[in-house]
């Protein structure tokens, strides 16, 4: 009699996700993550019938977990700048833990993997771009009943800081965020 798993496709994504997380992507394998789920596999080729989809996926997750864990913060009564300085710092953890994942050398060995990752990840992007737009639109623009500079590109300008900021350590947020004061 077979067995019932729960849930195979998160018990797949786990998996995928140890493997590639604790040994790199060149340990992660159909029939590796198979054999880690103690499950056929054929059972994973039903959910992921390549290795770049099960990757992509994986990738995805990553990204709807960073997502997640800033929910509370946009959700805060706290006001914009406290809460773009929270949102700057988790992006900052993101970053340093996406860049030990996800930008290693071995995972971008096929131009298929670089192009897909980055169309995926450009849309991360403009997510947090229009959220960031939208914190700008409800709690300054729509206070100060003044729109200096298009929301869109404000909202991009502040985010490319905070990824720069990140990237290049010697600059300083509280800067920054004087700067941003004296603009919007």
């Amino acid at each position: 009699m077979p067995r019932i798993i729960e849930n195979p496709r998160e018990l797949i994504l786990n998996e995928a996700k140890k493997i590639l997380e604790n040994e790199g992507y060149s340990q992660v394998s159909i029939r590796r993550v198979a054999k880690e789920c103690d499950i056929a596999v054929g059972t994973i080729y039903n959910y992921f019938p390549t290795k770049k989809e099960l990757i992509i996926e994986m990738m995805t997750d990553f990204w709807e977990e960073y997502f997640y864990d800033i929910e509370p913060i946009l959700s805060s009564q706290a006001e914009f700048y406290t809460k773009l300085k929270k949102l700057f710092l988790d992006l900052a953890q993101f970053i340093k833990r996406f860049r030990e994942i996800w930008l290693r050398r071995e995972l971008y060995s096929t131009p298929d993997y670089i192009e897909t990752g980055l169309i995926r990840e450009n849309i991360y992007i403009q997510r947090l771009i229009v959220i960031i737009e939208e914190m700008l639109i409800k709690e300054v623009y729509h206070k100060e009943n003044v729109q200096r500079f298009n929301p869109n590109k404000m909202a991009s300008f502040i985010l490319m800081n905070f990824i720069t900021m990140v990237q290049t350590p010697y600059f300083d947020y509280s800067f920054f965020e004087r700067i941003l004061k004296e603009v919007i």
